[in-house]
């Protein structure tokens, strides 16, 4: 229970995995988390709120994501990925925007239960995804999900 403490900023190293799950965590992430490198990062599961874009970043190597089951608030098309990204899951959270053509190298990919818009990009794995990972969103389309219109 409680906030992340910023002293996680003296967090130092590659690769570094930090799950903080199931832990109801509450408040916004620190602002000293953009300029930390995880490898692996699961904050799911807690009342976590405000931007979390900050943990993406084209320079970052974070290949695993699971921000799920949270009350994250950021716009998804702003976001910048990095190459390496293999799995991300922010399902049920107030994420809103668009899906960005980045996400096509995914392995996994989970956005249901936010508040996407627009077409399902075309390529990578996006279309063989199961729908259920993109459904209850405000106004997502395009395969698997039902053509736009």
């Amino acid at each position: 229970m409680g906030k992340i403490p910023a002293s996680l900023v003296n967090l130092k190293g590659n690769s570094l995995y930090l799950i903080l799950s199931h832990n109801s965590l509450s408040g916004e992430l620190p602002a000293t988390f953009a300029g930390i490198d995880f490898g692996k990062l699961d904050l799911s599961r807690n009342r976590l709120q405000g931007d979390a874009s900050l943990v993406f970043g084209r320079n970052k190597s974070t290949y695993h994501i699971d921000i799920s089951r949270n009350q994250f608030e950021f716009d998804l098309s702003k976001v910048d990925f990095n190459e390496s990204s293999t799995t991300l899951d922010m399902n049920h959270n107030k994420i809103y925007g668009s899906i960005p053509n980045a996400v096509e190298s995914l392995r996994f990919l989970n956005v249901s239960y936010n508040r996407l818009c627009g077409e399902i990009p075309v390529g990578g794995r996006l279309q063989s995804f199961y729908y259920t990972v993109y459904f209850h969103n405000r106004c997502l389309c395009g395969a698997p999900l039902d053509s736009c219109k």
